[in-house]
């Protein structure tokens, strides 16, 4: 039996909970179409800092969203009809992630945290009655904010849902376009660690190693999707991003009173 001091040391415990949490959001994400970055990001703050965890899932998310747009017959039509969303969401994450470099990320954990909460309660929203016609420069708005957020806390999923439900985008189509708006806050996100000279090619080689066995990961999920009940699933995750959100929230403001 290991004793304290022969336990492994934290670098490579954190390298194993990024391993770990990285294939299951990956076997998920491939078992019912999202929660790479929803569920990866909040669990990899139990060991690295919000910095690092942006990182660490940009190699990995690119790649998911890559597989998923090649494999939409969508994308076309949907950067078509709504291109400004994913065209202004990249200057918006590059903004973000300049905020997320300038700024000390601890408070931002609280804004995670937040975010996450707001997703489970946009759930509850009622599809509008009313269909709501955003013009081209309100969907530019529309997508610099998603890139900011992205940027800042890696995370943008509740504005997505909301903006679904009260302009009756199709289903189809809402899946391209935000694919299509991940990739490009990803590429926004890269380019902005670049600039302010902070992109570690140590972190990003682990999630670069680590990549075939996401992909691997991700493949499995595809192949069970049929076999999966989604209501159960979307159960299972909303409880999991409850108990997640509260103990990033705690956590968040114990360590901002401590200050």
């Amino acid at each position: 039996m290991r004793t304290r001091s022969e336990s492994a040391p934290p670098i490579l415990q954190n390298e194993l909970l990024f391993i770990l949490v990285s294939v299951l959001a990956a076997l998920l994400h491939g078992a019912f179409g999202f929660g790479f970055p929803l569920l990866s990001t909040p669990l990899l703050l139990f060991g690295f800092d919000l910095r690092t965890t942006v990182l660490l899932t940009l190699v990995p998310t690119v790649s998911i969203n890559l597989v998923s747009i090649v494999s939409e017959r969508h994308w076309r039509e949907a950067l078509r009809d709504y291109w400004p969303i994913p065209a202004f969401t990249i200057v918006g994450s590059f903004l973000g992630t300049q905020v997320l470099l300038s700024v000390d990320p601890e408070p931002l954990r609280l804004l995670l945290a937040l975010t996450l909460i707001g997703y489970l309660v946009s759930d509850h929203l009622h599809r509008s009655e009313h269909l709501v016609r955003v013009p081209k420069w309100g969907m530019a708005l529309f997508g610099l904010f998603l890139g900011l957020l992205a940027g800042v806390v890696n995370i943008f999923a509740p504005f997505v849902v909301a903006y679904a439900l009260y302009t009756q985008i199709p289903v189809a189509l809402m899946v391209a376009t935000f694919n299509l708006s991940f990739l490009t806050s990803k590429s926004g996100q890269i380019l902005g660690f670049i600039s302010q000279g902070a992109f570690d090619f140590d972190v990003v080689r682990l999630a670069v190693v680590t990549l075939p066995l996401i992909l691997a990961a991700l493949w499995i999920g595809i192949r069970i999707r049929k076999k999966i009940d989604m209501e159960t699933y979307r159960g299972m995750l909303k409880g999991a991003l409850w108990v997640i959100s509260i103990a990033i929230l705690l956590d968040a403001l114990r360590r901002i009173l401590l200050v």
